[in-house]
């Protein structure tokens, strides 16, 4: 606020009219005291000249008061008593100097006045102004900080980028802040004052940007960080700052701020339950897996006791055969480590661990799934082609999240061939694509219909008579998270397709 609109009337800071050192009664009876000298002055002096221009005087005096009513009164006044004195002084049928210095003095009366009216009308009309900015300022619930800036631009030529962003937080001094942001800090009813260094988190990364917006000449900087609350708690916000146009608004900058605790809770709680919701999902893919597990676990055990027994026949012999022994034992610790790898495979894809991302190669991602479900595959006699030749580029993502999607997609391939006439053919392809790789699932089953096409990705939807309607919502977040797409094309009854494509990883040089 400017300190002309406080000095003539405008609003303070805190919404209060400032008490003038003169009050409105000592205007009018000062006012009335100088008419009057100036009155008897013009009638009673020997001096010729336009005394009662000084009337002016009186007309601003009166206008201290603020009131129009009592500023076109004491103008009327004035011109009577310059008219009584002239007329007093000189008659009526007199005309000459004393006539044109009456005449002079009558019109800076009046343009006193007209200038007297119009300031106390732009006064009144900014005293709303400012009434109106104040209770925005007060009533929204949105937290709003007035900061200066001035002394950070008074730096700006001086001072090195870097330890300009380091001091500069400490520079812009915190000069007003509404009642909301009392609230989001804890501050109560009571007064707030400090810097921005106050009440920044040590870990924000927002600062810089906005001091470089500043430095540029933009209007306006928002962004997302955290704030020190009084009782040491971080409150995540979203801000905007109105810089300042001119240097001379640097103390004037507006920063408007919203606390998104709730959102962020929400969005918390939401990936909370999209990573239980996962969980489910695997551990009801493990259900169906069972039979393919047991058996591919129980291979390597099958081989450890064949090994085993190979081994002790060597060494019952006459002599032993300890070169035998050796081999057998060597076969035995390498499908024990195999078994090993099975079991920590599924354990991995049964963890609620979060996420390990990492570089995958597509044939190794590809062949890990098959093997899960290479049992169940068999046992639907649905006949599998992976077609993932070495030398892809790398992706880069979770293991056991990618290897879960590939896993569904193949369960859900098999399960709609079930029943299905003909032959029975799951084709996985994986092949470089414009900076991406594209891994197709493709079925010889009956497609899936056209009006179930756009639905088929909705949570909760499923042409299963005991589906969730989760397990397809599940991948294509699991992919887009990946920063990929999951797409489905069909035409029934030529099967159906569904491509996968992920970002792949740019070769090391």
């Amino acid at each position: 606020m400017s300190s002309q609109a406080v000095a003539e009337g405008g609003a303070a800071p805190g919404g209060k009219r400032p008490q003038p050192l003169i009050g409105a009664n000592g205007y009018r009876l000062s006012a009335a005291a100088l008419a009057l000298a100036i009155f008897l002055f013009d009638i009673l002096s020997p001096l010729e000249g336009a005394i009662a221009v000084l009337y002016v005087l009186v007309v601003f005096m009166v206008a201290r008061t603020g009131r129009r009513r009592e500023i076109i009164a004491a103008a009327a006044a004035c011109l009577g008593l310059t008219l009584l004195a002239y007329f007093t002084s000189h008659g009526i049928s007199h005309a000459g100097a004393p006539t044109l210095r009456a005449l002079v003095s009558i019109a800076a009366i009046g343009v006193a006045a007209l200038l007297a009216l119009q300031n106390q009308s732009a006064t009144a009309t900014l005293v709303r102004s400012e009434r109106r900015y104040r209770r925005m300022f007060d009533a929204t619930r949105i937290g709003v900080m007035q900061e200066d800036w001035s002394r950070v631009r008074s730096e700006l030529a001086d001072a090195s980028p870097a330890d300009l962003e380091a001091r500069a937080p400490g520079l812009i001094r915190i000069v007003d802040v509404n009642p909301a942001f009392l609230a989001m800090v804890g501050a109560g009813a009571g007064s707030f004052r400090g810097t921005v260094d106050d009440i920044l988190s040590a870990g924000d990364r927002t600062f810089a940007g906005a001091l470089a917006a500043f430095a540029r000449g933009d209007t306006h900087y928002e962004g997302e960080t955290e704030i020190i609350a009084t009782d040491g708690r971080r409150v995540p916000v979203l801000f905007a700052i109105t810089l300042p146009a001119t240097p001379e608004d640097d103390g004037n900058v507006l920063v408007f701020v919203v606390d998104i605790t709730e959102r962020r809770e929400a969005h918390d709680a939401l990936h909370l339950a999209q990573t239980e919701l996962a969980h489910a999902a695997r551990v009801a893919t493990l259900g169906e897996l069972t039979a393919s597990i047991a058996h591919e676990v129980n291979q390597p055990l099958m081989a450890v006791v064949t090994n085993g027994e190979a081994g002790m026949r060597w060494l019952r012999r006459e002599p032993p055969d300890l070169g035998e022994v050796e081999k057998a034992m060597g076969r035995v610790i390498s499908e024990g480590r195999r078994a090993s790898d099975i079991v920590k495979r599924i354990r991995a894809f049964l963890s609620k661990a979060p996420s390990q991302p990492a570089e995958l190669s597509v044939p190794s991602l590809i062949e890990d799934a098959s093997a899960l479900v290479e049992r169940e595959l068999a046992r639907a006699g649905v006949h599998l082609s992976v077609k993932a030749p070495d030398g892809l580029p790398t992706v880069l993502g979770d293991r056991v999240q990618l290897q879960q999607v590939l896993v569904n997609l193949m369960v859900n391939a098999s399960q709609a061939m079930a029943g299905h006439p003909g032959s029975r053919h799951l084709t996985v392809k994986a092949w470089a694509d414009s900076g991406k790789i594209a891994i197709t699932v493709s079925d010889t089953g009956p497609g899936i219909a056209a009006q179930d096409l756009q639905r088929l990705f909705d949570p909760f939807f499923t042409t299963k008579a005991d589906g969730m309607g989760m397990g397809l919502a599940i991948c294509r977040t699991t992919v887009e998270a990946h920063g990929g797409s999951l797409t489905v094309e069909s035409e029934p009854p030529d099967g159906a397709t569904f491509r996968i494509s992920l970002p792949a990883q740019e070769a090391s040089p």
